[in-house]
Formats: structure tokens, C-alpha cells, sequence
């Protein structure tokens, strides 16, 4: 694994790379986590053939913040196709895929929404395309959500994921992830990631911003109705404590283009990471080595 910088959309992106394939397979990670969380999957991904990249997403560690304080899933979105760009040109590189966990995977769906023609292929992993409006006809689903309303609350959800070393971090890991053995040095890297100045309002910031959104419209959603036209595969694991299976049965719904829905046995939230060989399978054999 090697660390390096990239300008992409106005921000200076610090990002981890794996292998020198002549694809690009651009990795974003979501919450609460960093760009580390790829370091199992991204060595099977660079073994077919892929240049792998895991940016830490904007205002998260080295990252730098939303320079206009823009934290929404369309700026997610676009950081995804400036940093294909970026990256692609910068490393020669062709035949993109990006590959999202969590608040990624909701930048890979705003990206493929925005440029259909900037990825070959998505890979959305833990949040279904049309979360959360999808989540309103799902009760349970509002009580495994209590942390996305704790978090609209003012100064003490800063307070409370500080408190205590980040106790919340090992705390929803635990909620989401039931049966994961995380190493300890793993969740120390996003601890100390969280220590970083300004990446706990980035983090809480796409949270109040998303709720702002809802108002108004689904921030996920395609912009006519017509479905995402980047061929997509959504994996999710069968054991997830923050955002339950029944939200991803309709997932070809959200897509035009070819799609395919995989629940992973044996995992909860951080399944590329409780799974990674499986993922990575799934992964390859849907894109194409």
C-alpha cells in the first residue's frame, strides 16, 4: 500500500494505492471509517488487474474540508468523477469502476447519476440505491436509524462521538457488524483519523446535510426517473445491523442498465471487510477481469 495526493474538484484528496493494473478501480469509504478499510479487498482487486485507489473522502483525515462547506451526495458524487479523471490521466489508467462502502457507495450512485459514461461499471456495498426515502414504508428500519436523527441534534453529537476515545465508533461497529472480529489496529486508524481537526463536523456535516435534502427531494435518486445506466451490483451483508434486507429487494428498480443484488452470508455492515475474499469474487466476476 502506498500513500500519495491528487487535486481533484477543488480539494486535495490524500489517498492509499494498491497494484499497478491498467484499470482503475476507485474505492470511497463511508461511516464511520477511512480509507484504510479497503486494505483487505484492494490486494484481490489489484491481483485482477486493477490500479486500486481509496481516497479519504472529503473533510475526513488529511482530506481536505468542502471548501464551500458543501458536504451533500451530489458533491460526493462529483469528488468521485474529478478524482476518476484526475487519477486516470495521472496514472495512465483506462476502463474505470468505483467501488463504495456505505456514504461511498452513495457517491458512486450521485457519480453514475450525474456522468453515466465516467464509470464501465458501480459497485454500491451496504446502502441500497434510494436510501433512506425508501426507508419511510420500513419501520425497524427507522429504529436502526436513530443515529442519522441523534445527529441533526446541535454540539452534543460532536460531544458524543469524541467522548470517551470515540467509544460511538466501536460502539456502531459492534451494532452493524455483530459477529466481526475487527482487529484492534484497524479501528485505532479511524480513531485517529476522527482525532484529525474538523473530519468529526465533515463526518456529522454529511448527516444534517442529507436530512436538509430530504425536504425537498431524494438526494440518490436518477434525475428523470429513467433508473442509473451504469451497470451496478449492490452487496450487502445478510447479517447487517444498520440497514436491514429488506431494503435492498427491489434493487434492479433503481437501475436501467444490468444490476445484480448479493446478500453475503456471515457479514453485517463492513462486509468487504468481515468478507473480503467473497467480495472481491463478486466483484471481478461482475466487471470483468
Amino acid at each position: 500500500m502506498e500513500s500519495a495526493r491528487v487535486t481533484a474538484n477543488g480539494i486535495e484528496f490524500a489517498y492509499h494505492e494498491w497494484g499497478d493494473g491498467d484499470r482503475l478501480a476507485l474505492c470511497l469509504h463511508g461511516f464511520p471509517d477511512d480509507a484504510g478499510t479497503f486494505d483487505t479487498l484492494a490486494p484481490r482487486l489489484a491481483d485482477a488487474g486493477f490500479t486500486v485507489v481509496a481516497p479519504f473522502m472529503r473533510g475526513y483525515g488529511s482530506t481536505g474540508p468542502a471548501p464551500d462547506g458543501d458536504y451533500s451526495a451530489s458533491a460526493l458524487g462529483r469528488d468521485a468523477l474529478a478524482l476518476a479523471d484526475a487519477l486516470g490521466g495521472d496514472l495512465d489508467l483506462v476502463d474505470p469502476i468505483v467501488v463504495g462502502h456505505d456514504w461511498g457507495a452513495v457517491a458512486a450512485y450521485a457519480a453514475a447519476t450525474i456522468d453515466p459514461e465516467a464509470f464501465t461499471h458501480l459497485v454500491g456495498m451496504a446502502v441500497p440505491p434510494g436510501f433512506p426515502t425508501n426507508a419511510l414504508g420500513h419501520p425497524r428500519q427507522w429504529l436502526r436509524s436513530w443515529y442519522m436523527g441523534f445527529f441533526q441534534l446541535p454540539d452534543l453529537p460532536e460531544r458524543a462521538l469524541r467522548a470517551e476515545g470515540f467509544a460511538l465508533v466501536e460502539l456502531l461497529w459492534g451494532l452493524w457488524s455483530p459477529t466481526w472480529d475487527y482487529p484492534e489496529a484497524r479501528i485505532e486508524s479511524v480513531r485517529e483519523t476522527f482525532r484529525t481537526p474538523g473530519t468529526v463536523a465533515a463526518a456529522l456535516a454529511y448527516y444534517r446535510q442529507l436530512a436538509r435534502g430530504l425536504v425537498a427531494r431524494n438526494p440518490f435518486a436518477d434525475r428523470d426517473g429513467s433508473g442509473i445506466e451504469v451497470p451496478g451490483l449492490v452487496v450487502a451483508g445478510a447479517d447487517d445491523g444498520c440497514i436491514g434486507s429488506e431494503l435492498f429487494a427491489d434493487v434492479d428498480d433503481a437501475f436501467a442498465a444490468d444490476s445484480r443484488a448479493v446478500a453475503v452470508r456471515g457479514a453485517g455492515h463492513f462486509v468487504h471487510r468481515e468478507r473480503p475474499a467473497v467480495v472481491a469474487e463478486e466483484v471481478t466476476s461482475f466487471v470483468g477481469r
